[in-house]
C-alpha cells in the first residue's frame, strides 16, 4: 500500500461525465483493464458480500460485474449507468461472459437513483466513476440511500496527483505502452479525481468515518465501509 498523498496543488478538472460517443466507447473497450479490474473483484471478495444484490454504479460496459459474478456462483447484480452507448456494450459482454440472467442493467443517473428504493443492495459499488461528476457527494447520498443496514459500500477511484511532474509520471508507468487515447483518458481523469482529503470531506458529510477510505495504489484510493 502506498503512503497517503497530500492534498494536490492541481486544482480539480472536471472531464465529460458520460461516454456518448460510439467510438470513443469502443476505443474505451480495447483498453486492457483486466489487472485494475481483477484487483477491484478480489479485493471486494476478500472484504466480504455480505449479501448477493450488488449495485454498480456507473457499470459502463459491466466488465466488473460480470468478472464478480463469474468468481461468485451467488451473486445477482443490477449495472446502472447513464450512457446508453455503453449499456450497449455492457449487453455484449454479459453474453460473452456467459453470466445472462444474473446481471441486469438500468439507464439512469447515478445522482438521483430515481427508479430504485431504498435498501435495495447489499453491496453498492462503483470503479472509477466518482471523478466523472461536478457533485460527487450526490452519488455517495445515493449510494448510501440504496443500501441496506449491514450492507458494504465498496468504491475506488484515482487520486488527484500532487503536481503535473507526478501526474505525468503515473501516465508513463500506468499507460506508457496504451495508445494516445488511453493515455489522454488516464491524465484527464487524474486531473478530474478527488484528492483524499477530497474524498474524506464528502463521506463526513454523510456520516462515514475518515478511516473508512485510505490509499491503495501509487493512484487509488478505495472507500469500504459497512453500514450501521
Amino acid at each position: 500500500m502506498s503512503p497517503e498523498i497530500t492534498d494536490s496543488e492541481l486544482p480539480r478538472t472536471l472531464e465529460p461525465e458520460t461516454m456518448d460517443d460510439v467510438a470513443e466507447v469502443q476505443e474505451y473497450g480495447n483498453m486492457d483493464h483486466r489487472v485494475v479490474n481483477g484487483k477491484f473483484v478480489q479485493d471486494l471478495l476478500k472484504a466480504g458480500l455480505p449479501g448477493v444484490r450488488v449495485i454498480d454504479l456507473g457499470c459502463g460496459n459491466a466488465a466488473i460485474p460480470v468478472l464478480l459474478c463469474q468468481q461468485s456462483a451467488d451473486v445477482e447484480a443490477i449495472g446502472v449507468d447513464a450512457s446508453i452507448e455503453m449499456l450497449e456494450a455492457a449487453r455484449f459482454e454479459i453474453e460473452f461472459g456467459g453470466v445472462q440472467g444474473r446481471i441486469s442493467l438500468a439507464h439512469g443517473d447515478c445522482k438521483t437513483m430515481d427508479d430504485f428504493d431504498d435498501a435495495m443492495g447489499d453491496v453498492v459499488t462503483s470503479n472509477t466513476v466518482l471523478h466523472h461528476l461536478a457533485e460527487p457527494g450526490q452519488m455517495l447520498e445515493q449510494a448510501v440511500r440504496v443500501l441496506v443496514d449491514g450492507g458494504r459500500l465498496f468504491m475506488r477511484d484515482l487520486c488527484r496527483p500532487q503536481d503535473e511532474t507526478t501526474l505525468e509520471a503515473l501516465v508513463k508507468e500506468h499507460a506508457g505502452g496504451e495508445s494516445e487515447f488511453a493515455q489522454q483518458l488516464l491524465r484527464q481523469s487524474l486531473h478530474a479525481a478527488l484528492t483524499l482529503g477530497e474524498i474524506r470531506n464528502l463521506l463526513a458529510e454523510q456520516n462515514i468515518p475518515a478511516e473508512a477510505v485510505q490509499m491503495t495504489s501509487d493512484r487509488h484510493w478505495t472507500i469500504n465501509w459497512l453500514k450501521a
